[in-house]
C-alpha cells in the first residue's frame, strides 16, 4: 500500500513538472508570436506610410517590398500598375534592370562549383574567336569585379544592326584608360554569351537550369510580354521604341539583344526575389531546400576584392560601401546587394541574419527624375531599425 502510495505521487509529481514546463513552452512561444507580430506591424506601417507618401510624390506608381529579420518576415505591396487602377500585388512582374546581374553571376559560380569555368579563366578561352582582340584578354573575375577595363556604356542599339553585330563591336572595343572599379552594363553582356557557349544553352535556359528552377522561381523570367503573362508593372515611355514599356525590358541594349542579356532584362516579383535572398543566408543544419551555393562558396563570392580602388565589390554583388547611399546607415559592413535602374534592389546582411528587397518603377514618370537615392536610404533606414 505504501509503495503505491509513492509511485503516486512521483508521477503526480512528474505530471505537475510536465504540466508546467508545457505551460512555460507555451508562454514563451505565445511571446515570441506576439513580439514578432509587432515587429512586422512596426515595420509594415513605417515603411508603407513612406512608400505610399513617395507614390503621392511620383517618384513611382507602386512598389512591392520584403524585409526579412531573423525569422521574421514583412512582404506587402502598395500602389498601382502606372496610373491603372490595378492594385500592385505580391504578385506583380517587376523589370528588375541591373539586378539581372546577379542571376549571371550565380550561373557562372554554380559552373565553377561545378568545375567547368575558373576565375582566372580569358573570354577567349571560351570565345576563340576572340583571340587577338582587347576584350578576348578579359578575366572572369575582372567582369564579375567590374575591373575589366570595358567602358561603362556605349549605346550598341544605334551602332550595330542586331545581336551578332552587337557583340561584334563588344569584341572590338578599346579599353579605357583609368584603371580600378568601373561599372560595366558591358561585361555582364560578354560574360552572358561566354555562359551560353560554356552550357551550351541559350542564356536564359542558362538562368533557368542554374537559377530560376533549382529555387522555385517560377514567376522569374525574360521577355514575358511573349508569354501573355498579365500583371506586369509598366515602366517608361520609350521614344526610341514610341510605346509604354509593359513585360519589355526598359535597358535599350538588352532589348537590343532580343531582350535576353546578362546585364538586364530579367522581370521577377517580390516572392521570388526572397527565395534568391533566403539562399544566400542559409545556415549549417537547416533542411537544403532552397540552398543553391555551398557555404565556402558564399563567402568567395560575398567578399571585397576592390577596396583599394574605393568602391566595394564582390563577384557580382556589389558590398556596402561606407557611407553607402544604396543601403543606408544600419545595415552592417558585411552586407551585399545590387540595385536596378528601374529602381529595384535587394540587400543581405549576413550578420544580422536579414535581408531588405525594394520592387518599383521609378522610371515611370520620367529617367531623368533622381529622388530615389533618398528613397533607398529611408526605405533601409527603416526596414532595419
Amino acid at each position: 500500500m505504501k509503495e503505491n502510495v509513492e509511485s503516486f505521487l512521483k508521477d503526480s509529481v512528474k505530471d505537475s513538472d510536465s504540466i508546467k514546463g508545457n505551460i512555460k513552452d507555451s508562454i514563451k512561444e505565445n511571446i515570441k508570436e506576439r513580439v514578432e507580430s509587432f515587429l512586422k506591424d512596426s515595420i509594415g506601417e513605417r515603411v508603407e506610410s513612406f512608400l505610399k507618401d513617395s507614390i503621392k510624390e511620383r517618384v513611382f506608381t507602386g512598389a512591392s517590398y520584403a524585409i526579412r529579420i531573423g525569422d521574421s518576415l514583412t512582404v506587402n505591396s502598395v500602389g498601382t500598375l502606372g496610373e491603372t487602377e490595378q492594385l500592385v500585388g505580391n504578385d506583380t512582374l517587376f523589370d528588375i534592370a541591373s539586378c539581372t546581374k546577379l542571376f549571371t553571376s550565380l550561373a557562372f559560380i554554380r559552373l565553377m562549383e561545378e568545375g567547368k569555368v575558373a576565375l582566372t579563366d580569358r573570354v577567349d578561352r571560351y570565345l576563340p574567336t576572340w583571340k587577338g582582340y582587347p576584350t578576348g584578354e578579359i578575366t572572369m573575375f575582372q567582369l564579375l569585379t567590374h575591373t575589366s577595363m570595358l567602358p561603362a556604356h556605349i549605346p550598341l542599339y544605334e551602332i550595330s544592326k542586331d545581336k551578332e553585330g552587337a557583340l561584334e563591336v563588344l569584341k572590338h572595343i578599346l579599353p579605357r584608360k583609368s584603371s580600378g572599379v568601373e561599372y560595366s552594363c558591358l561585361g555582364f553582356i560578354v560574360l552572358g554569351r561566354v555562359l551560353e557557349e560554356v552550357a551550351g544553352l541559350p542564356l536564359e535556359e542558362v538562368i533557368g537550369c542554374y537559377i530560376t528552377r533549382p529555387l522555385g522561381m517560377s514567376n522569374t523570367m525574360y521577355c514575358p510580354n511573349k508569354k501573355n503573362i498579365p500583371n506586369i508593372m509598366p515602366t517608361e515611355y520609350c521614344v526610341w521604341r514610341k510605346r509604354r514599356l509593359i513585360g519589355e525590358v526598359h535597358d535599350e541594349n538588352a532589348y537590343h539583344m532580343g531582350g535576353v542579356s546578362g546585364n538586364a532584362g530579367i522581370f521577377s516579383n517580390i516572392t521570388d526575389m526572397c527565395r534568391m535572398a533566403d539562399a544566400m543566408l542559409w545556415k549549417e543544419g537547416e533542411d537544403k531546400t532552397g540552398r543553391l551555393l555551398d557555404k565556402k562558396t558564399i563567402s568567395i563570392m560575398t567578399r571585397n576584392y576592390t577596396g583599394e580602388y574605393g568602391e566595394n565589390r564582390g563577384l557580382g554583388w556589389c558590398i556596402k560601401n561606407i557611407p553607402d547611399m544604396t543601403v543606408g546607415e544600419y545595415f552592417s559592413d558585411s552586407s551585399f546587394g545590387h540595385t536596378g535602374y528601374t529602381d529595384t534592389s535587394i540587400w543581405i546582411d549576413p550578420v544580422k541574419d536579414s535581408y531588405a528587397i525594394l520592387l518599383t518603377n521609378r522610371v515611370y514618370y520620367s529617367r531623368d527624375v533622381d529622388k530615389i537615392r533618398h528613397v533607398r536610404q529611408i526605405f533601409h533606414n527603416l526596414a532595419m531599425l
